[in-house]
Formats: C-alpha cells, structure tokens, sequence
C-alpha cells in the first residue's frame, strides 16, 4: 500500500486555534440551498460563553439533541476526556464543565444574525473514545419551557436511520454554518452521495463512512460544521444516518469519515429513558411513529458495546462492514 500522511482534522470553529485549516478544496460562498421552507427545522446550534459560540446540533426527539462528543471539548487525543456514556458530564476541562449553567440550543435559520434561545442544555452524555473509528457521539437533554426560550420557534424532530443505506444512496447535508460569510447564513442543505466504504474496527463496527469532498459527487468541504447530520430517506421519511466531524486531508481534497449513528440506538434510548423514563423513540418506519430500542428489543442492525479503547493505525487497514454489499463502494487512497 502507498505511504500516506494522514493528519486527523476536527472541523470546529471553537477550537479551531489548535487545528490550522488544510489546503484542500473549499466552498467559497452560496455553499448549499437556504431551508426557506423550514424543511429542517430539527437543525439548530449550540450557544455557550458571552458571545455564544457552539456547534450543530440536531433535534432527535423534542427534548433531546444529538451531535459530536468533540464540539464540548471531548478531543480524541485527550485521555482525560475519553468517555463512554453518562460519565462524560463529570469530566474536568471540558466545555460543559466550564459552562454547563450558561449552556443553550439557539435556532438555526436566523443564526448567526440572531440568536434566539430555543433549549436549555440539562445533562449530557456522550461516547467519546478517540480517533476513527471511535466514536465521537454527544446526546443531550434540553428543555425548551425554559424562561429564556422562544417557545414560538416550532421544531420537527428528526428520527435515526435503523439500516445501513446501499452504497450510492442519495443524501443530504444539513448544516447551519458558523460566522464565515463565504458560506451564508442561516440553515441550508447540500447534496450528498454515499459512495463511499462503510468501515470500522472490530469493538465498533460499521460506524463510519468516507466520503470525498471532490467538488463532484459531493460538494467542496465547508468548515465550522461538526455535528451536522447528513440524512436520507428510509420508508419515505429523512433520518439521520451520520455526522460530519472529523476526517483526513490528502492530495488537496477532504476525506471525511462520517460518524454513523444507527448502531447506537440502544445506547441513546437508555440516556432517554434515564433522562425521561421514555421506552420508545422516534421511528421513520413504525406505524405509530415510534418504537422501543430498550435493551432486549429486536435491532435492525447489531448495536455495539463501548470501550474507551485508542485506535493508532491507518483507515485503509480497519475492516469493512459486512452488513451490506460493498463491491462498487469509491476506492479512496488508503482503501
């Protein structure tokens, strides 16, 4: 296999000091298609600090919001901030721990010209343990009666994809972008293809995807978006089926290994039912709209287990998911 330098990057205006933007192919402005219609309302970014600055997050049920453990602080080569669930929110030196009486959700279609309180941050959860293949997931419960929340702004929650989608599947990116003017402002969503391998190590299978950001089929890269979702459709409804956040740079494009959440179901409906004593989730296939992912229920692909385990070693060199063919999945450089 060629020798490849791969540097890990966190697509992240809040600390971005520390990671220096690569010289890859960028959107330079009108970056995606404004959500004029309010298509998208479950997108929204977290506020924190005097200026309230945060990150995507996405709405996955009224009160809860899912996004990337690294938008808070957890970074993958800090030990300290390895986590694997509700023990996350007692770790020092992160985000939360600085900020977490003072921690909003604000809406995303105004965002950045305003910033209009639509949650409250109450508790966080998150599995975070290291580089790709690890995870970098972040829930959250918020409150939206809260005295400072416009309680006008209506949000549609978004449920989370049960199937791995065949490759080539259609997609879209949703993301409200930072402060960077070349992207735009407000909400919007960009075409995406799921062309890419489906891959993972052994301890967390099939939880992550590549995609190129080649300016073809699929979009130049836009920074500032950690946590954004990219979705599909699964029987007629969009779901979330990964999350932009962190990925590597080479020969002047961006590989982004998306963060798959449809083997974290069990995971997430416990951090619900600790949260709200719920037993049941939003479902896009369900003929009630939901159904229970307590442990025990029947899953529609295997869910994995955590371990705040550090993955030192090349892309190419961890297997492929062997839950869906994968024959005409892009070849990437290190595959």
């Amino acid at each position: 296999m060629k020798k490849i330098l791969i540097t890990l990057l966190i697509y992240l205006g809040l600390i971005s000091i520390s990671f220096a933007q690569p010289n890859v192919l960028t959107c330079k402005k009108n970056c995606g298609t404004f959500d004029s219609n309010d298509e998208y309302t479950f997108q929204a970014r977290l506020a924190q600090g005097h200026d309230m600055w945060g990150a995507n997050v996405t709405f996955i049920e009224e009160d809860i919001i899912l996004s990337e453990a690294h938008i808070l602080g957890f970074e993958p080569d800090r030990r300290e901030t390895l986590s694997c669930g509700a023990e996350a929110a007692s770790k020092r030196n992160t985000d939360w721990h600085h900020h977490k009486n003072d921690l909003w959700v604000v809406d995303g279609k105004n965002y950045p010209k305003k910033k209009i309180i639509i949650a409250k941050v109450l508790d966080i959860s998150a599995r975070a343990t290291g580089v790709p293949p690890g995870n970098d997931i972040l829930v959250a419960h918020v409150d939206r009666n809260c005295d400072r929340c416009n309680k006008d702004i209506k949000i549609t929650p978004i449920p989370i994809a049960n199937n791995l989608p065949a490759i080539g599947t259609k997609a879209l990116h949703i993301v409200v972008p930072g402060e960077d003017a070349r992207a735009g402002k407000g909400r919007f969503s960009s075409d995406h293809l799921l062309n890419g391998r489906i891959w993972g190590s052994n301890e967390t299978s099939c939880s992550r995807q590549t995609i190129k950001h080649d300016g073809k089929l699929n979009p130049p890269m836009v920074f500032d978006t950690s946590g954004s979702p990219v979705i599909m459709k699964e029987c007629g409804k969009y779901v979330v089926h990964g999350l932009h956040g962190n990925g590597s740079d080479y020969n002047g494009h961006m590989y982004e290994f998306l963060q798959l959440v449809q083997t974290q179901k069990e995971w997430i409906q416990s951090e619900i039912y600790r949260w709200t004593g719920r037993t049941e989730m939003l479902d896009s296939c369900s003929a009630t709209g939901t159904r229970s992912f307590m442990n025990g229920s029947n899953f529609d692909v295997p869910q994995n287990d955590c371990s705040k385990k550090r993955y030192d070693d090349h892309p190419g060199n961890f297997p492929t998911c062997n839950l869906i063919p994968q024959n005409n999945a892009v070849a990437f450089p290190w595959d």
